[in-house]
Formats: C-alpha cells, sequence, structure tokens
C-alpha cells in the first residue's frame, strides 16, 4: 500500500495519524475490521480442509455491520481470507435479514446465496418485507420477484376455479357420484389453500395432503386414481419450474453485472 504513487498531498500520507491515507467513500472504522481480522482481534479462528475458516472459542459472533465492513474494504483491496471469513458468517448469521442477502450477494457477486434467498422470497408476501426491506432488495431482482409471484399466483386462481378432472376407478360402481364429490371437495379444500390471503401453501404441501385426506361420497378408488392424475399433470408443482426459471435469468443477469 505505501509504495502505491503518491496523491501529490502529501509525500508520506498515511505514515502518522496526520495526515492520514484517505479511501473515498470508507471510513477508518471500516478499514479497523481488515486490520483486526488480519491481526486476530476478531474471533480467534482457524483454518480447516477446504481452506474456510472455523470459529475455535465461544465468542460470540461479530455483528452484521461489523462482517458487512469487512467485506467492503476486503473486496476493495482483493484480501481474500478477509472476504471469505465474512461470507461465511454471514450465510448463518441471525442477526442478517432476508433483503439484505440479494444486497450483498449482487454487490459481491456471492452467487451460492441466491437460490435459496431468492426462494425464501417467494414464500412470502412481498407487503411483509416493508418499504425498507424492498429498498435493499436489487431492482432487477426485485422485478423478477414480483414478476413470478404473480405467475405462481395466476397459476394457483386458475387450479381454484378450474377443478382437476375426477378419475374413475377401475373398481368403481358410482363414477358420476364421485365426480360429483371430488369437485366438491377440491373446491372445499386445495381451492380454499391456493386462494387463502394470509397463508401461502406450496404446491407440495397440498400435494402430500392430498395422499391422506378421505374426500366424501368419493370412493378410495377413485380418489387414488384422481389424486394420481394430479401428480402426473404436475399442476401442483410447476411454481418450482417458474421460479428455476426465472433463477437462471438472475444467475446469468448477476455474473454479467
Amino acid at each position: 500500500m505505501f509504495s502505491l504513487p503518491h496523491t501529490g498531498i502529501c509525500s508520506d500520507e498515511g505514515l502518522t495519524d496526520n495526515p492520514p491515507i484517505v479511501l473515498h467513500g470508507h471510513s477508518s472504522v471500516d478499514f479497523d475490521c481488515v486490520l483486526d481480522h488480519l491481526f486476530g482481534k476478531l474471533q480467534d479462528t482457524d483454518s480447516n480442509s477446504n481452506g474456510n475458516t472455523e470459529q475455535v472459542n465461544n465468542t460470540p459472533p461479530e455483528s452484521v455491520s461489523t462482517l458487512v465492513s469487512l467485506l467492503t474494504i476486503s473486496a476493495v483491496f482483493d484480501v481474500n481470507i478477509g472476504k471469505s471469513y465474512a461470507i461465511n458468517q454471514l450465510e448463518t448469521h441471525p442477526g442478517l435479514d432476508l433483503p439484505t442477502k440479494p444486497q450483498l450477494c449482487h454487490q459481491f457477486k456471492i452467487l451460492p446465496w441466491l437460490t435459496p434467498a431468492f426462494r425464501e422470497l417467494v414464500l412470502l408476501p412481498i407487503e411483509s418485507l416493508g418499504p425498507a426491506g424492498l429498498a435493499k432488495i436489487p431492482a432487477y431482482i426485485l422485478h423478477a420477484l414480483i414478476q413470478v409471484k404473480h405467475q405462481i399466483s395466476t397459476h394457483w386462481l386458475t387450479l381454484a376455479a378450474v377443478v382437476p378432472p375426477a378419475m374413475a376407478g377401475m373398481l368403481c360402481h358410482t363414477p358420476k357420484s364421485c365426480a360429483d364429490g371430488w369437485e366438491t371437495g377440491w373446491k372445499a379444500g386445495p381451492a380454499e389453500m391456493l386462494q387463502h390471503p394470509d397463508i401461502f401453501y406450496s404446491g407440495w404441501y397440498i400435494l402430500a395432503h392430498l395422499d391422506l385426506v378421505e374426500i366424501p361420497q368419493v370412493c378410495s378408488d377413485c380418489r387414488e386414481s384422481s389424486v394420481a392424475n394430479v401428480k402426473e399433470t404436475g399442476c401442483l408443482l410447476m411454481e418450482d419450474g417458474f421460479v428455476e426459471d426465472k433463477l437462471k435469468g438472475l444467475r446469468a443477469w448477476l455474473m454479467s453485472h
């Protein structure tokens, strides 16, 4: 650092507290985090066989702001050990809120965070994130989130309104009665879950319960055949495809920006 070309302001900039080295956009507190990590003033750590740092004492974890400062300055000076440590600690840090994950993922190209963070966001109502949370999410990721949630919502409303066909079992003697019972049962069960205003029920959850529930006026043979048809069509599992399609685009965008 001290061998870098002089700024022309002072020949001994940074050798003493007056005059200091000026890092525009960063504070001395941020820089201190890197020095503390390099000289062991943060948590005592050791390296495992993969080169990742591990905590070796019971010291409480550093704050999110400390780790973000360490990550920021480590990225500026390409201090890989500092970046790896900060990323590893932040990934499971209890104080890191969900909207900040895609923000850091974008800012520091932390690609492994993208999929779990985006999938978790998909499960939450947009309004639950609040204005502050929404402001943290990069615009491109937020736009993709809103698009896929609308896509899933539209698909759910369609499934709630258009009942999957009842499939008559080989041993059924009352196919018409079973078909009517299947339609009534679907509208009273899965359709209500798909339209629930406060709780998001995933397709996997609904499908699992279809296997267990007894539907009035539907014989077991027709119920099994109808549930099997729902599984084969994959109509309740299309949300995964919607999300994965968006994630493919987001991964490409993240690597190019």
